[in-house]
Order: C-alpha cells, then sequence, then structure tokens
C-alpha cells in the first residue's frame, strides 16, 4: 500500500526533480555567420563576408525551481569591430522550461527553446536573443539529424532593433531599425532541446517619425557550426535515456511491484 501511495509522488514531485534544468545550466554553439551591407550610394549590397559570433546561455543564479539564465550573442567582422553584441536575462521555470513573469530583465512568454514532450503538430513561443520579440514558431514536419529524430519548426516575423543598434550603428539619429526575419529551429521533441537554428533577416533603416523604410542597412544569415550540430544530439540523447527511465521505466516499474505485492497475498492463500 505504501508503494501505491508513492507512485504520485513519484511521477508529480520526485520524476519532475530529477529532469529538470541544473542550477548550473550552460548551452553553448559556434555559429557561420555571414553579413552583407547595403551601399546607400551606389544603391546595392556589398556582398557577404564571414563575422566572428559568440552564442551562449549561462545559469546565473537559482530562486527555488526558477533560474536566471544569461543569454549572450555578440558579432564582430573580421578586423574585430563590432557589428552587434547584447545580453539578456531569463527567468526560466526548471521544470517546464517556461519564462516565468516577474524573473529576468523583463516579462516575456513562451519557451526557453521549447516544451519538453512536444507533441508532433504543436506549436509554441519562442524568444530569440538577436531580435527580443515572441516568434510564434509553426511547426513544419519531422526530421533526423545524425539519427535522431527532431521536429523543424518556422516562423516569418518582424521586430524593431533600434534600441540595441543604436550605441552601435552610426549616424542612427531620427533613424529606426526594424527587421524582416526568417527563423527556423529543430527540436529534439521529449526533451525540447533546440539542436540547431537558422535565422535570416534583412535589416532595414526606418524615420522614426514616419515609419517609412529608408533603404537596407545589412542582410545576415546565421547557421550552426556541423560540430555544435553533433554536440548538441549528443546532449539531447542522454537527457532523452534519462527522462525516459526516470518518467517511464521506474514508474512502471514500481507499478509493476506494486501489482505483484497486492496480488501475492491473494495467490498465497489460495494455495493454502
Amino acid at each position: 500500500m505504501a508503494l501505491l501511495l508513492f507512485i504520485p509522488i513519484w511521477i508529480m514531485v520526485i520524476s519532475p526533480e530529477l529532469t529538470k534544468l541544473p542550477n548550473d545550466f550552460e548551452y553553448k554553439l559556434v555559429l557561420f555567420s555571414r553579413d552583407n551591407f547595403y551601399d546607400a550610394e551606389q544603391k546595392e549590397f556589398h556582398g557577404d563576408f564571414v563575422s566572428n559570433t559568440n552564442y551562449y546561455y549561462q545559469a546565473t543564479r537559482e530562486y527555488g525551481k526558477i533560474l536566471l539564465i544569461k543569454n549572450g550573442f555578440s558579432v564582430q567582422q573580421p578586423n574585430g569591430e563590432e557589428i552587434f553584441s547584447v545580453e539578456r536575462i531569463y527567468g526560466i521555470d526548471a521544470i517546464t522550461r517556461k519564462h516565468v513573469p516577474g524573473y529576468g530583465d523583463k516579462d516575456r512568454e513562451g519557451y526557453l527553446f521549447a516544451p519538453p514532450h512536444l507533441q508532433k503538430g504543436q506549436n509554441f513561443t519562442y524568444w530569440h536573443i538577436n531580435y527580443d520579440y515572441p516568434a510564434d514558431m509553426k511547426y513544419r514536419g519531422e526530421e533526423s539529424i545524425a539519427g535522431l529524430s527532431v521536429y523543424r519548426y518556422e516562423t516569418d516575423y518582424h521586430a524593431d532593433q533600434t534600441f540595441d543598434l543604436e550605441s552601435i550603428v552610426p549616424l542612427l539619429s531620427g533613424k529606426g531599425i526594424d527587421l524582416d526575419i526568417n527563423l527556423q529551429l529543430w527540436i529534439e521533441p521529449f526533451t525540447g532541446s533546440m539542436i540547431k537554428y537558422e535565422d535570416q533577416t534583412i535589416a532595414y533603416f526606418y524615420n522614426l517619425t514616419t515609419k517609412k523604410r529608408i533603404h537596407p542597412w545589412n542582410k545576415f544569415h546565421n547557421t550552426v557550426d556541423e560540430i555544435s550540430i553533433l554536440k548538441q544530439v549528443e546532449i539531447a540523447k542522454r537527457e532523452r535515456l534519462k527522462r525516459f527511465l526516470v518518467e517511464t521505466i521506474m514508474t512502471v516499474l514500481m507499478i509493476i511491484v506494486a501489482i505483484i505485492l497486492l496480488l501475492y497475498p491473494l495467490v498465497t492463500r489460495k494455495k493454502k
């Protein structure tokens, strides 16, 4: 009987604790980034060049089940000149992976990456650091990466980056910068882990008063390095196995043992 009472505690309390994000959580990707600046006088883009990009998540503080997670992103030209740099702080429920109001640098909805136990066709909201606007990710299909089954998500949306770029972009006075974004994510559905992402974006100058676009500023494209992808596949496989053992195998074993313990007295009584 005690085991029967323990099973709900295992499912609702112990299992989530064993599979939550750790207080030393970190996530890093090596990105292959290309930028292409627009020449307003020539009225054409200069041409792609490879830029240096740093991208990471790092848990910095814990409040019970809530983690403060720093997300950093910085891009430099090959000569070291900064193109874009930003850090954001997210307040994340370590169990559900949801953003928690009242924590982080501002209130957000949605998830750090995606919810665990993602169902085929299920959509979700995600915040990508470059843009800091909610992206409604739409299910686009199932794929395989290095033997791991993943769901691909995609969205097209807009964001304003004037505030983040005003100290970097010269002569921004009186002008803003807004973006046309295509963002794709590849998610391992059982754990909600992001295996890789890709974004293609065109940034435009616009008149702050009339809101009318003036001309492009930059066209950029970020993809994840192959080694980083394979590393995230291995991490997701380990987390998937851990979740399966904790959430499924252990629960089933306890139920089987509980049934055996309940039936054993009946069986032995009949034999007598």
